[in-house]
């Protein structure tokens, strides 16, 4: 089974895509609609898998990053956005590990309240889709959720079990990118 296929038995039909367009990123940015959900776009990296990023302790995964909203949201600055974060993966060669936080900074996309992002599981999808073991080493789903300021904030000074102990109490719409704020 190739990548594509690990990705398509989940998320159905591959809708539509993005690349950079002087082809100077190897990383690709591929559309499923209504995924988990009617009214939500699922965006998956393809590409980002081909090289090998840094862990801690000399190991190396490959990963791809999954980002979900509602479909209210542009695509295009969505895969803007995710093209973007992927050459910045790339730059650091550091993998992204569960409860990293990127941000924050400017919104993710123009005109939204997010701005940082959480590395996690995907657990929002059936539990074989975080891993594709048809590369060596396998290649790790990386949820990208999208967060607020004092969202990004109480993670890095609480840690991310206490954080992912909020979402589930909480439970947000974690496909708004307009959302309140968790943190109380």
């Amino acid at each position: 089974m190739t990548l594509i296929s690990h990705i398509e038995h989940t998320l159905g039909q591959l809708d539509q895509g993005w690349s950079f367009r002087d082809g100077s990123s190897p990383v690709q940015v591929a559309r499923f609609r209504n995924q988990p959900f009617a009214g939500v776009v699922t965006y998956v990296t393809l590409g980002l898998s081909n090289v090998l990023l840094s862990m801690p302790q000399g190991r190396e995964v490959r990963q791809e990053l999954v980002f979900a909203s509602y479909e209210t949201f542009s695509a295009e600055e969505i895969a803007s956005f995710m093209l973007s974060f992927c050459d910045y993966i790339l730059a650091r060669n550091q993998a992204l590990l569960r409860g990293d936080v990127v941000g924050p900074s400017a919104p993710l996309i123009p005109n939204v309240a997010v701005n940082s992002v959480y590395a996690s599981i995907p657990v929002i999808f059936d539990e074989s889709f975080s891993t594709y073991k048809g590369s060596s080493p396998h290649t790790v789903m990386v949820w990208l959720i999208p967060l607020l300021k004092e969202e990004a904030d109480f993670v890095k000074a609480n840690g991310w079990s206490k954080f992912e102990d909020l979402l589930e109490r909480q439970n947000p719409d974690l496909m708004e990118l307009n959302r309140a704020s968790t943190v109380p």
